[in-house]
């Protein structure tokens, strides 16, 4: 991640005062939909997920492919014949099926300080509000490539708050316990809400958890510990059919739906690998988005069934140099 991009994302967080309408009205807007709500001091690695990708590799002697442990991420579409789109079983049993699959594969090599991280990814976002006198179509997403360092210090140590490296998220990922609950419990830690957010507990642990679903090279014991605590988080479902990514493929849609909730978080996983294929989030009742430090601005409507937020990952690894490719 560059300077310039991390500029971006200090102007987009949450927590920060917020400045005038006119330098970041797309930024709030987009922000304020994906949070439904204020989200305190967690929402800013969330938010860097969103608005700038977050690194999600494997190594880079590695060709890109399906497979957990043996390659990347690949753009490849995969899909299933009408008649097997029936997701079988509960949430539990499926995040059962995922976890036990995983957990057997190879681990990946660990990167080394000095390299990076590389993504490919597909995103989409909510177009700008208010919407211009002679509104556009919005384009087709576009596949975007992000580079960020393995190890990089300005992010390590605390100095950015919940803003972490890879190395450090990987070295969380390696100490987590086996105990679902008490990996949930180290996760709110981890990516904590702050005292003043009105989010639930099941909120706040699918936030976090889509971080830490997005971290690459991802060790497949930890990978398996993620799909057992988040089939622990309340008010977790799985969709009863496979849905399409952002990229076409079809996927396994795990969600957090809870009472009053206005905004529901995906996480999207391959139904045949298990792998991680990206997150999304889908309104699921009506509502007015308001901007109270915006007067100026008038609500947004949305509708159940709108899809906010989409992020689909396409290739992934690890490289020695900044604009390098696996």
């Amino acid at each position: 991640m560059n300077v310039d991009e991390m500029k971006d994302v200090r102007e987009f967080r949450a927590g920060a005062p917020k400045p005038d309408r006119a330098r970041l009205a797309q930024g709030r807007d987009r922000l304020s939909s994906a949070a439904g709500r204020g989200r305190g001091r967690r929402l800013r690695a969330d938010w860097r997920l969103a608005a700038v990708g977050a690194a999600a590799a494997l190594t880079a002697v590695a060709v890109l492919a399906s497979g957990l442990g043996g390659g990347g991420h690949s753009g490849a579409e995969r899909t299933v014949p009408a008649g097997t789109r029936t997701v079988p079983g509960s949430v539990k049993e499926v995040l059962k099926r995922a976890a036990s699959t995983v957990e057997r594969a190879d681990p990946p090599p660990t990167p080394h300080a000095g390299q990076w991280i590389y993504e490919k990814k597909l995103s989409a976002s909510p177009g700008t509000w208010p919407p211009s006198a002679a509104p556009q179509p919005e384009p087709e997403p576009e596949p975007q490539e992000h580079w960020a360092r393995y190890a990089d210090p300005r992010f390590e140590n605390g100095k950015e708050g919940d803003d972490r490296s890879m190395r450090e998220r990987l070295r969380f990922l390696d100490e987590l316990p086996d105990d679902p609950a008490a990996v949930l419990k180290k996760v709110r830690a981890y990516y904590p809400s702050g005292k003043s957010s009105p989010e639930s507990e099941g909120e706040q642990d699918m936030g976090a958890l889509s971080v830490l679903f997005a971290s690459q090279p991802i060790p497949p014991q930890a990978l398996a510990k993620l799909y057992r605590a988040l089939a622990a988080v309340p008010g977790v479902e799985v969709t009863d059919h496979l849905v399409r990514d952002l990229a076409g493929r079809d996927a396994l849609a795990v969600g957090h739906d809870e009472k009053g909730q206005k905004v529901r978080r995906e996480i999207l996983i391959d139904p045949h690998t298990y792998q991680y294929l990206g997150d999304r989030q889908i309104v699921v009742k009506d509502y007015m988005h308001t901007y109270p430090g915006a007067p100026d601005t008038p609500d947004r409507p949305w509708k159940a069934g709108d899809r906010m937020f989409q992020n689909a990952v396409l290739a992934t690894g690890v490289v020695d140099h900044k604009g390098d490719r696996p």
